[in-house]
């Protein structure tokens, strides 16, 4: 009748297995001449109908625990997907505040090479006029020292010359 490996309401599969064992009874039922009535064995019949009264319910609490599994595992899938969603923004977050923090940094050593060449140019155009500035002092200063020793050299000439005529008199 009912397979010895059979194990009542353990496996959704078991209903299917009882169904298909009513219509075997149903099609070894003799037919009656004439009619489609079929004779079957009743208390074969009714065994099959209990066994699927307990089995229909003890498949209906596997499949929900089945779906409750399902809704479970993904509920996990879906908190994980989640997780790691938001872990890959705040990734992408870092690098993008990183690259911000490179480019402000690029961008400051950009300022700071503009403002000290800027400043070297600076520093070497006030160098250049103190230069320029000391050398004509100093070439006045000059100047006037040669003025100096120029009427020296004239006051001599003078002198000398007045020395050698007051000489020629005597």
């Amino acid at each position: 009748m009912i397979s010895s490996n059979y194990r009542l309401g353990r496996c959704p599969i078991a209903i299917l297995q009882l169904i298909d064992q009513l219509a075997d009874t149903l099609h070894r039922g003799r037919p009656i001449p004439l009619s489609s009535l079929r004779v079957i064995d009743g208390n074969e019949f009714a065994q099959l109908i209990e066994r699927m009264r307990i089995s229909v319910p003890s498949s209906i609490m596997e499949s929900e625990r089945t779906l409750a599994q399902r809704d479970h595992i993904l509920a996990e899938a879906h908190a994980d997907a989640e997780r790691i969603l938001q872990q890959a923004k705040q990734r992408a977050m870092e690098i993008i505040s990183q690259d911000a923090m490179m480019q402000t940094a690029r961008n400051e050593a950009e300022r700071v090479l503009e403002e000290s060449r800027a400043a070297a140019q600076r520093r070497a155009a006030e160098a250049d006029r103190y230069a320029v500035q000391v050398l004509e002092d100093l070439a006045q200063k000059l100047q006037v020292i040669t003025k100096q020793v120029d009427n020296g050299v004239q006051l001599m000439k003078n002198n000398r010359l007045a020395v050698g005529l007051g000489n020629n008199e005597e």
